[in-house]
């Protein structure tokens, strides 16, 4: 590949979780549940109990189905991004639409949504943290708004655009679907009144930042790609949910669930 021509731009790859249904011994009891695999470009679904949505998100009310499936053809799998242009150049100081929104079909079982951001790009390009979302402790970089410019100088460099002094910027890391709660949210199927069947946890993040210090550069070769993959983990069953809460699943069902999440994320990484 002429990497000449990836100057100044970046690429984006998206990648889900392997298709399986995994059993979990925890303690005296044993838990089953379901996780997906997809690619952008290679979809396909095996027994997971987690459905593709058939319409793309409303670009209004983005954690809401488009209201006319006419214009949504075809979602092209679980991680859709309705303003992501392939030719995006970088610049110090720009702004890049990019906004990864998972979503699953008015068929699938309630699942926990994790989402796992790799970023390859120099120094200095994040992102702002959607609603609906949180970090998982440990797992995150956090983009640092003091950068030094000299020496024996700093400077503050926060885009001028983000005038929310509560948020949450990242460079790369490990997310989980929270969605109004302050913890582990499920995102259930929903069809909404015109019949389309999907749903979705709302943007991860809808653009891409970066620094008056960036260095457009070095954007070549492997440093020039945000890579953003989904893992979708629901109960194969009523027996790993609490009580009459179809919406919780049992704590020991979670710890095994981050288990294999932070074991997915390392792979994912390798």
């Amino acid at each position: 590949m002429d990497t000449s021509q990836n100057t100044g731009k970046k690429r984006t790859t998206l990648i889900v979780a392997l298709v399986a249904c995994l059993v979990l011994a925890v303690g005296a009891g044993v838990f089953a549940w379901f996780s997906a695999q997809d690619t952008k470009t290679n979809t396909f679904v095996s027994g997971t109990g987690i459905t593709d949505p058939d319409v793309k998100p409303d670009p209004n009310r983005p954690t809401d189905p488009h209201p006319d499936p006419d214009n949504n053809p075809n979602t092209d799998g679980k991680i859709v991004e309705t303003e992501w242009n392939e030719n995006s150049p970088l610049a110090p100081g720009s702004i890049t639409p990019k906004n990864p929104n998972m979503g699953i079909g008015g068929d699938s079982m309630p699942a926990y949504v994790f989402a796992m951001v790799e970023n390859t790009l120099p120094a200095d390009a994040y992102f702002v943290l959607g609603k609906g979302w949180k970090p998982v402790e440990g797992y995150v970089t956090e983009y640092k708004t003091t950068i030094t410019v000299a020496p024996d100088q700093t400077v503050i460099d926060k885009h001028p655009s983000i005038t929310d002094p509560d948020a949450k910027l990242y460079k790369s890391g490990l997310f989980v679907y929270v969605g109004e709660t302050s913890d582990w949210a499920m995102l259930a199927p929903t069809v909404d009144p015109a019949g389309n069947k999907a749903n979705y946890t709302g943007e991860l993040f809808d653009k891409v930042y970066t620094s008056s210090t960036f260095d457009k550069g070095q954007v070549t070769g492997d440093k020039n790609t945000i890579k953003v993959s989904a893992y979708f983990a629901a109960a194969s069953g009523d027996g790993e949910y609490t009580g009459e809460n179809k919406n919780q699943l049992k704590e020991e069902s979670k710890k095994e669930i981050l288990a294999s999440v932070k074991a997915w994320a390392a792979n994912v990484k390798a």
